[in-house]
């Protein structure tokens, strides 16, 4: 297995599934990931409910080579030139779903910088609920930053743009924490919010990060941004990396996904969270000159000290994810911690 990985022209983008720590060990330091056996199983598992998702698929009149993208919390399909299908993944609660479109529409009109998902109608086929929405004009940044020719760095700096100006979003709570899902904190601040967020994300990811102590790593960003403790949240989309992007050229031309991570929060932690998200673990198509435009972009916008405190942050956020083995890989860099 280490030799098929090692002779692979892309190593990073390959998995390995096996429960040997060392073999796990060895395919990592190549710079592919691994994934435990339960989760592999999960995997398998899910190919039977693949059966049900295209029963749904072809009540639309569409099949599974009309696939665009895969998230948290749904597939996402083409139906035509103006509509996409999200199928939501099975066991989903309606009731987040409901939550998302009113969020949804609260803020599409708000006419913003760049096209936001409008949910056009919830509807139930094969007892499963699925929704439909409005296609967005572009490609998935990602792909687009990788190709040749493109103007890299404009494409960077103009993601970090829009990341900014989320904050400008109406927020839909007073309170300072999740705005979607069953999962939700709340607090008055954010710092309280913030420091129990942490402990719950670092306890599922295991005594590896038993030693991070969430109180110091919130202080340390919260000191660290211009507005210390804000009197009413923004919104915060928490995931704005490139792969919840859509460009077209070098400019970003949607924001998509947001769900049960958007929090009302402080302004300026979306921006600092997508200059952490350059990382090669996480965003493997971008290189050192876009981290280096995305650290001046910082520096001219007054951020630069609370760059590392938030890249803390996010990868003690991210502990909460074990299952993605690059994802936990970051996390374990960026708090010093062997994972």
């Amino acid at each position: 297995i280490v030799r098929i990985v090692a002779g692979h022209p892309s190593p990073e983008a390959t998995t390995v599934a096996t429960s040997d720590r060392a073999l796990r060990a060895r395919v990592a330091a190549l710079g592919a990931a691994a994934e435990g056996g339960p989760r592999f199983l999960d995997r398998l598992a899910d190919v039977e409910s693949r059966r049900g998702d295209r029963a749904i698929l072809a009540a639309f009149g569409v099949d599974e080579s009309a696939f665009l993208g895969r998230g948290g919390e749904a597939r996402v399909f083409a139906l035509d030139a103006e509509r996409v299908l999200r199928l939501p993944h099975r066991g989903a609660d309606p009731g987040p779903l409901e939550e998302r479109r009113r969020l949804l529409a609260s803020i599409a009109a708000a006419g913003w910088r760049v096209a936001l998902p409008e949910v056009l109608e919830h509807r139930e086929v094969a007892g499963r609920l699925v929704v439909v929405e409005r296609r967005l004009p572009g490609r998935n940044a990602l792909d687009v930053l990788a190709e040749p020719g493109r103007d890299r760095e404009a494409l960077v700096r103009d993601h970090l743009d829009v990341a900014r100006s989320v904050a400008d979003l109406p927020c839909p709570t007073d309170r300072f924490g999740e705005v979607l899902g069953g999962n939700r904190i709340e607090a008055d601040g954010f710092s309280a919010w913030a420091e129990r967020r942490l402990a719950v994300s670092l306890a599922a990811g295991g005594e590896a990060f038993a030693g991070v102590e969430p109180g110091a790593v919130t202080r340390d960003l919260v000191d660290a941004l211009p507005e210390p403790e804000p009197a009413r949240p923004r919104l915060v989309h928490l995931d704005v990396f490139l792969g919840n992007m859509l460009a077209v050229g070098d400019r970003i031309s949607a924001l998509l996904d947001f769900g049960p991570m958007t929090i009302g929060g402080p302004r300026d932690l979306d921006v600092l969270a997508a200059v952490a998200y350059l990382a090669p673990e996480i965003t493997p198509t971008a290189g050192d000159g876009e981290r280096r435009a995305a650290r001046a972009w910082a520096a001219e916008a007054g951020l630069d000290a609370a760059v590392a405190p938030a890249e803390r942050w996010m990868a003690a956020y991210w502990t909460g994810a074990p299952d993605d083995e690059r994802l936990r890989r970051w996390c374990g860099r960026i708090l010093g911690v062997r994972v």
